[in-house]
């Protein structure tokens, strides 16, 4: 049921931070499954609302949970009716009553934390805060819930396909880009605490359709200031802002389901055709860039961002076509040293008090 990885240093480096694991709104009265870096987990609300996050596995005889339901602030297990509280530990054994009590283990439980709309879970110790979308209650802005969809590629490659401008032309032509204009011009980037910041000017997109008509940009073409914010690891918040000073604005973050799984929660916000009517236009819009994105981005190979060892000279990079690239991985492979480092001085000083 869970295996997880301890084996790949960007799976090992992933553990210390916050990673989407569902919508609040979604969590509920009822357990809610979920997967998180290997790991089977089960989602519900305790007696006082609290979200807990808890392995997916009944430690009598290793039912998930999540089939389960939630009495009183605990959750039962469907198999033979164990149950546990928000801390893991078994309150009821239905068969004999009286061994609760001979019951010592705990079902393991999680750091939570809810934050741009999102529960969020880490495995670990977290290293940097979870993201945030300001938009999100935002009155200025009308704000959609994109579905949910999961990839067969790594976090980091859904993470790096995202603010990839060079595949805008060909990968996009006509929606984003536009083949006649392939060209990648350097960008503004520096670090800012958790965020990897990035400012692209100066970009000719295309102004067709329907976004034509309700930004009121009567021009082919236009050039937007596009802002990333890539909260590391794997969360993005894109503004887009056009040349009559209206703002549109993608929220996504890309959970390790697994090493070669990814699932990706998002938001968008609009202060302009914000009539509800128009959702559908904008959602199906994403949509079509995702179908577009989504055979390119399964082909890769490896499937994960090869930032050690040979692998790492598998793959050419161009400056300054990809800029954001090198430095967005040059920042995960600090983290990840940093995570080894960490690991080695916890071992010597268990090894020192051991002796």
């Amino acid at each position: 049921m869970n295996s997880e990885s301890t084996d790949d240093p960007i799976t090992v480096a992933m553990r210390d931070f916050w990673h989407a694991v569902a919508f609040t709104a979604d969590v509920g009265e009822q357990p809610l499954p979920a997967r998180l870096l290997g790991l089977d987990l089960v989602l519900f609300r305790s007696g006082s609302g609290k979200i807990v996050a808890m392995e997916d596995r009944c430690l009598h005889r290793g039912a998930r949970l999540s089939l389960g339901r939630v009495e009183n602030g605990c959750i039962e297990c469907p198999y033979h009716g164990w149950r546990y509280d928000s801390g893991g530990a078994c309150v009821r054994v239905p068969a004999r009553e009286e061994l609760v009590s001979h019951v010592k283990g705990r079902v393991r439980t999680f750091p939570v934390t809810e934050s741009a709309g999102l529960v969020w879970v880490c495995l670990g110790e977290p290293r940097m805060p979870a993201p945030v979308f300001p938009e999100l209650d935002d009155k200025e802005y009308r704000v959609t819930r994109g579905h949910i969809y999961d990839w067969k590629t790594s976090a980091p490659r859904r993470l790096e396909n995202f603010c990839d401008f060079g595949h805008f032309a060909f990968v996009h032509d006509g929606s984003l880009g536009s083949r006649d204009h392939p060209r990648v011009e350097p960008v503004k980037l520096w670090r800012e605490g958790p965020v990897l910041r990035v400012t692209r000017s100066g970009i000719r997109e295309p102004s067709v359709g329907k976004k034509k008509e309700l930004l009121g940009i009567l021009d082919d073409f236009m050039e937007p200031v596009n802002e990333y914010h890539i909260s590391m690891p794997t969360t993005v918040h894109l503004k887009r802002i056009f040349p009559n000073g209206k703002r549109y604005v993608l929220f996504m973050t890309a959970s390790p389901m697994e090493a070669g799984m990814t699932r990706s929660f998002w938001w968008q916000a609009r202060d302009f055709g914000m009539e509800p009517e128009h959702d559908a236009f904008f959602l199906d819009f994403e949509r079509q860039v995702l179908d577009e994105d989504l055979p390119i981005i399964e082909s890769q190979r490896p499937v994960a961002i090869p930032l050690f060892g040979a692998q790492r000279r598998d793959e050419m990079s161009l400056l300054p076509a990809d800029q954001i690239s090198l430095e967005y991985r040059k920042w995960l492979t600090e983290l990840c040293q940093d995570t080894a480092r960490e690991q080695r001085l916890a071992a010597k000083q268990a090894l020192e008090a051991a002796t």
